[in-house]
């Protein structure tokens, strides 16, 4: 009867630990699973791109400044506007996490006459951005190339510099 009570006190010992097991395993796959997403632990604390940004492109001395709207989605899209509405359209494009604070984006919009509005081509722009370490603004280099409405290049290696600060949410006392 001893040896009974012993046996199945030593099955369930068994089985505990197997259960352990399987549940230590599961977590471990379920890290991977995460680690592998391609979030690469982004989406948490201030080493993120995601959000909205206020932004500044300098084009150098002999244009002015250009103000700007950009947001990088969990996706991996970026959509972006310009004050310069009457040249330009939105921005869609896509971004990556290259290291560390680094990321990349390209996007592209089409570009019009201001005068008479007519078509005028697209504008590619690609930027190499760099988070600072609180994650509340960044600067980027930026290398556009003018395309025609058929798609030939009319001018290539425009450089820009980006400066960006987050848009963070200013909560009113008032609620509805």
């Amino acid at each position: 009867m001893r040896e009974r009570r012993e046996t199945t006190l030593t099955r369930k010992r068994s089985l505990a630990g197997a259960i352990a097991l399987v549940a230590v395993a599961a977590m471990v796959a379920a890290g991977a699973i995460y680690a592998s997403s391609g979030d690469d632990g982004r989406s948490q604390g201030a080493n993120q791109i995601i959000g909205s940004w206020e932004l500044t492109v300098d084009r150098g001395p002999q244009l002015p400044p250009v103000k700007g709207l950009t947001t990088y989605t969990r996706g991996h899209s970026v959509v972006g506007t310009a004050r310069d509405r009457l040249n330009r359209g939105p921005s869609h494009g896509t971004w990556e996490h290259l290291s560390g604070r680094l990321y990349a984006d390209t996007h592209v919009f089409f570009r019009f006459d201001p005068a008479t509005g007519a078509f005028l081509g697209t504008q590619r722009v690609n930027e190499t951005a760099e988070l600072a370490p609180d994650g509340d603004s960044y600067t980027s280099v930026a290398i556009s190339n003018l395309f025609d409405p058929n798609g030939n290049l009319v001018a290539g290696g425009l450089r820009a510099t980006v400066t960006a600060k987050r848009i963070h949410i200013d909560r009113i006392p008032d609620q509805p």
